[in-house]
């Protein structure tokens, strides 16, 4: 079997206390302008490898790792390659986890079904609206509406939900000046993590990396003070909050 991915690296994550092995899928379904892995968007012939490579890439490393996260990209993209994966990687006693925009719960659901998953990164790029989200995620086609996409989400959402007691979940959504920037909209998201009584990480949009597009890349982040604030007004609202600031 082959797989798009670009890559597996080791990466220090705050999901373990230890050295943890990233492996970077290629393909996404979203064109989200501030994206910084923007190189793994398309799924790319030069990307493309047997599942074998990577397994044996998983072992010479498992030695020091405690834990294995799919990333992108998208990696939900790639259903059976996810899947063998991950059955490898528990094979092999390791923990593992998965970030994800949301947009494909049914294979999300088969990977907590089976028992393949620990952990959940999910990122809530806006309030689920159509107009801001597209703005946020570029994600709609000819063959698929943005509501259809929020419809995805919504439910895993409601999968996460179901199964919070079961895998560890985080929520991560990114601050950006003139696109996700009004406390009103940030107010959305918190109702939806609220609901969920999980972990919310609100991320500063940085442009210290070359972004996927280009114009963004003059925009200043948002101040300590703003994430500060909006993190205070959303605890108003919202006490049983638990909220990060990276």
């Amino acid at each position: 079997m082959q797989a798009y991915i670009k890559a597996v690296e080791p990466v220090h994550v705050d999901w373990t206390k230890n050295v943890c092995l990233k492996v970077f899928f290629a393909g996404c379904d979203f064109k989200c302008p501030i994206c910084k892995t923007h190189h793994l968007v398309e799924s790319r012939e030069e990307f493309l490898i047997d599942i074998k490579e990577i397994k044996k890439e998983i072992e010479l490393n498992s030695g020091f790792a405690e834990a294995v996260i799919f990333t992108g990209g998208e990696s939900c993209l790639q259903r059976p390659q996810l899947i063998d994966l991950a059955k490898y990687c528990k094979g092999r006693k390791l923990k593992t986890g998965i970030e994800t925009n949301g947009s494909k719960p049914e294979v999300l659901n088969s990977l907590i079904k089976e028992n393949l998953i620990d952990f959940v990164a999910l990122d809530i790029k806006s309030p689920l609206q159509e107009e801001l989200f597209e703005k946020n995620t570029k994600s709609k086609t000819f063959f698929i509406s943005s509501n259809q996409i929020l419809d995805n989400i919504r439910a895993t959402i409601q999968i996460l939900k179901e199964n919070k007691d079961k895998i560890d979940i985080e929520i991560r959504t990114t601050i950006i000046p003139g696109l996700l920037y009004r406390k009103e909209d940030i107010l959305e998201i918190a109702n939806i993590v609220n609901n969920l009584n999980v972990r919310w990480v609100l991320q500063k949009f940085t442009n210290d990396e070359e972004l996927l597009n280009k114009n963004f890349q003059s925009i200043n982040p948002p101040s300590l003070g703003f994430l500060e604030d909006v993190k205070e007004a959303c605890l108003v609202k919202f006490p049983q909050l638990r909220i990060e600031i990276k």
